[in-house]
């Protein structure tokens, strides 16, 4: 879980980003949540039941999915071994930050590999980078954030908030 501060539309409420990697498909996983797909995206309907913790009574999700789970997360901090691309962004044996995984849409799932969204230091704009491309340091840092846990029953761990409420 990431916390994200105030929501952009509303500041009243915080915004908070939550990754689970499912037992079978992404969709059914949503579904089991209680979302709908709405237009082109899944929606869980703000129908005063809370959603995960008492305090949360409305989201919004994405979905990703592969054969495989993604070998880095956000905040790990990894080394760019040579390849082509590599080269190119005159990064070989830099170590950068991970930000987010994704993949080409238009690939079949079981037949998708990982790129990620790099943060080098030294520059405002990420890069882009396939998963061959990167070996783990088993180094990590705070990318965004706050970082909490909702524990199976409902209760937040983690720093407390300003405000001394999650």
């Amino acid at each position: 879980m990431h916390a994200r501060g105030p929501f952009p539309r509303t500041p009243e409420m915080l915004h908070f980003e939550i990754d689970l990697t499912p037992r079978a498909s992404a969709a059914e996983c949503l579904r089991a949540l209680g979302f709908d797909w709405v237009g082109h995206g899944w929606e869980r309907p703000t129908d005063g039941r809370a959603f995960l913790h008492p305090a949360v009574y409305g989201a919004e999700a994405g979905e990703m999915e592969a054969a495989a789970a993604p070998r880095f997360g956000m905040g790990d901090v990894v080394r760019v071994l040579d390849s082509p691309d590599a080269r190119e962004l005159g990064l070989v044996d830099a170590e950068v930050i991970v930000g987010s995984p994704d993949y080409d849409t238009d690939t079949e799932p079981q037949c998708r590999t990982w790129r990620y969204s790099v943060h080098v230091e030294g520059q405002d704009e990420t890069e882009d980078l396939s998963e061959g491309d990167l070996e783990p340091t088993g180094r990590r840092v705070q990318l965004y954030g706050e970082r909490i846990s909702v524990t199976r029953d409902g209760v937040v761990t983690g720093p407390p908030s300003p405000s001394g409420t999650a």
